[in-house]
């Protein structure tokens, strides 16, 4: 296993345990969280378009069991979420029309959070993050059925909505729809990549019934550390492209990887328990541009090299960040203002959705950098610091 995958099982079990161990200023201790089993079934269909299937591989099914916590108001984030129940899970995916694609397999954590309760119905909004296994990648030769993802692991991302029912005392019913991708942020191509949208139904069973709390969402009283902070963070991935030679004579296309950094900085007003908002400017050094390919020594693909101030961009952004104790998820909507162009080169509008970790002021992170609103451009490892002002008294 690699490095980074292990950074992507490990990270999710840091921040769960931040989230318990977080504001015990603000600790309810007496109070006991649910611990609870919960197994969902899926049925669903692949949204084709760019994702480059077979018209007939169209549908999928799958199922997932997960072990998580309903947490009871034991600190202040419980109150500003509205009592979120979070955990790991288990999927697996199958196609039955063919298998071309394999069958994938996820390992993940889960939040879900209610919109709306009531007395024994709540209206819950989904996310998972985690990594997934056994995909049958795309092989010029041995598997050239689909161009949707070239690689054996991939990240997993879903978001959705359900409703949930409770039956008695530790056991519910739910029914919901989720949306799911499958991506390799562009490490490996091809990557067009995998986009499902899945009706599923639930049952969950509470193991050691915990207190169940009203579920009122009790305000945790105004926020009074309102500050500017300022960030520093360095971000590092790698960017594949097709290789192929003028004379078109490279088969089957090789992949050719190049490196993306960028520094950003960054102020933001950390104006409530669960959010901040500000902007910033990334400064890139944009390893692709202008991809042209050659054949080296030996007849090994080899990338046209360009003057350093090529690859240099200047980008500028909007933030907003959602807390959560001490991890967030924070998405940058920005605009490349500088930069030398060339043929092929992706739009100046990019995304950037990031979950990022303070150990302190330290931060630590993982990114997915995309145009078009789900066209990755590649996946960003980060690290930086933060500085803050004092809060006014």
């Amino acid at each position: 296993m690699k490095f980074k995958q292990l950074i992507i099982l490990v990270l999710p079990l840091v921040l769960l345990a931040s989230y318990e161990v977080k504001a015990q200023s603000q600790a309810d201790t007496t109070r006991k969280s649910n611990l609870f089993l919960r197994g969902d079934f899926e049925y669903g269909f692949i949204l084709v378009g760019e994702n480059d299937l077979p018209p007939d591989i169209n549908q999928v099914m799958g199922g997932n069991i997960e072990v998580g916590w309903q947490t009871a108001g034991r600190n202040v984030y419980d109150r500003v979420m509205g009592y979120p129940a979070f955990g790991f899970g288990f999927l697996t995916y199958g196609f039955p029309q063919t298998g071309t694609l394999g069958e994938p397999l996820a390992i993940y954590m889960f939040l879900n959070s209610p919109f709306k309760r009531w007395e024994r119905w709540a209206f819950n909004y989904i996310i998972r993050l985690g990594m997934s296994y056994n995909w049958e990648p795309n092989d010029p030769v041995a598997n050239p059925g689909h161009f949707a993802l070239g690689s054996f692991r991939n990240l997993y991302i879903a978001g959705g909505f359900e409703g949930q029912y409770l039956l008695g005392e530790r056991s519910s019913i739910s029914a919901g729809l989720k949306f799911t991708h499958f991506s390799n942020g562009q490490s490996s191509l091809p990557n067009a990549g995998m986009n499902l949208l899945t009706p599923h139904i639930g049952y969950k069973y509470d193991l050691n019934g915990g207190d169940r709390p009203s579920f009122a969402r009790n305000k945790p009283g105004e926020y009074k550390d309102k500050v500017m902070e300022y960030y520093f963070t360095l971000g590092n991935g790698i960017r594949q492209i097709f290789a192929k030679n003028p004379q078109d004579t490279l088969y089957p296309p090789a992949g050719v990887s190049y490196p993306v950094y960028n520094l950003s900085v960054a102020a933001q007003y950390h104006y409530t328990w669960a959010g901040k908002f500000g902007g910033g400017l990334d400064f890139i050094y944009w390893g692709a541009y202008d991809p042209q390919f050659e054949l080296g020594p030996g007849g090994i693909v080899q990338a046209v090299e360009h003057p350093f101030a090529d690859h240099l961009q200047l980008g500028v952004f909007v933030s907003y960040e959602f807390v959560l104790a001490d991890f967030s998820i924070y998405a940058q909507p920005g605009w490349r203002i500088l930069r030398k162009e060339y043929d092929g080169m992706p739009t100046d509008f990019y995304q950037h959705l990031a979950l990022k970790y303070h150990v302190n002021d330290l931060i630590l992170g993982v990114a997915i950098r995309a145009v078009n609103f789900g066209q990755a451009e590649y996946i960003e490892w980060n690290i930086g610091y933060r500085f803050r002002s004092k809060p006014k008294k």
